[in-house]
Formats: C-alpha cells, sequence, structure tokens
C-alpha cells in the first residue's frame, strides 16, 4: 500500500492578544485558525462516518464505537488494516452469492431436464393408442401417435417434437375424452 503523503500546512498567522478589564491576557485566535479547525472537525466527521459505514463485520471495534474516535484515534486509526478487512470480507460475500446463483441456475437446468423427460416418457404412454388432430389457431398440426415401422433415429426425433407439444396434445386427449358417450 503506498504511504499517504504528508499535508503541508500554510503558515498561520499569530494569534491576536486581547486585553481584559481586569488586565488579563486572553488569546484570540486568528480567523485562518477557526477555519482550519472546522475543516479539521469535518474531515474528522467524514472519516467517522466513513468507517461507522464501512466497518467490516469482522472487525473488532464495535461500530458505535467508530463513530465516537477522537482526533487522536483518528490518526492512529489502521486504515489500510480496515480496508483490507473490507476488501476481503466483500471479495467473500460476492464469492457466496456467486456460488448460490450457479447452484440456482443448476437446479433450474436439471429440473428443466427431468421435466422434458417426464412429458417424452408421457407421450410414449399415450403414442400406442392415440391418433388424432389438434386445432390450433386455425391451423392443423397433425399428431401421428400409431406405431409405425421406424427406425430409432426417426423415433427419437420424433418424440422431441412431441416431448415439446405435450400440454397442447394433453389437452386435446382430454376433450376428445369427454366426447365419449358414457359406456
Amino acid at each position: 500500500s503506498p504511504a499517504l503523503p504528508a499535508f503541508q500546512s500554510k503558515k498561520v498567522k499569530p494569534e491576536h492578544k486581547v486585553i481584559t478589564s481586569s488586565n488579563h491576557i486572553e488569546k484570540e485566535p486568528s480567523k485562518e485558525v477557526v477555519n482550519l479547525k472546522k475543516i479539521q472537525n469535518k474531515l474528522a466527521e467524514s472519516l467517522r462516518l466513513s468507517l461507522h459505514y464501512f466497518s467490516p463485520p469482522s472487525w473488532p471495534t464495535k461500530k458505535e464505537d467508530l463513530i465516537n474516535l477522537d482526533l487522536d484515534k483518528l490518526l492512529e486509526f489502521p486504515l489500510n488494516n480496515f480496508f483490507d478487512t473490507y476488501e476481503k470480507n466483500l471479495t467473500e460475500l460476492i464469492g457466496q452469492y456467486q456460488e448460490h446463483a450457479s447452484t440456482a441456475e443448476k437446479r433450474a437446468e436439471a429440473a428443466d431436464e427431468k421435466l422434458h423427460n417426464v412429458r417424452k416418457l408421457v407421450m410414449q404412454l399415450l403414442k400406442p393408442s392415440l391418433s388424432f388432430v389438434s386445432q390450433e389457431g386455425g391451423s392443423s398440426h397433425s399428431f401421428h401417435l400409431t406405431p409405425r415401422h421406424r427406425n430409432k433415429t426417426q423415433d427419437s426425433e420424433e418424440n422431441e417434437e412431441i416431448g415439446d407439444n405435450v400440454d397442447e396434445i394433453l389437452a386435446a386427449v382430454v376433450k376428445e375424452t369427454n366426447k365419449l358417450p358414457d359406456t
């Protein structure tokens, strides 16, 4: 980590002396000193708030204690170690989220594959006994489900097509079944 540059202070005018009625001399700070104190206080408050906000969960000092650090403790504060710890914790957290997302994606892909396989199995179960035409949006789609003499490649291709349309086919089967007279 690069060392922080040393701050060069401006030459400040000496403080003015004010004589009170009791011949007691009090020092009145110059405007530059007052302005520097205001800036110092604002910077210290900003640093306290930053430390409080970015405090890593594993940092040994409580957030409430960080917000109350005096100026001397702020000057001695181990900022490099603090931000190294912050970065390490953040990297670990991001890794955990990425691992969780990857696991969820793998589970979704596995569930999708299972659903696809179940659809193909349902169609194979329906295949020996069905043959019908489904009407969808005015165009006809034929699903020939009666056994035929075909090779394994042709059957595999047909199963893929039919497996993808199983919802539509099952709806048509239910509709046709409801039309049959009761026996």
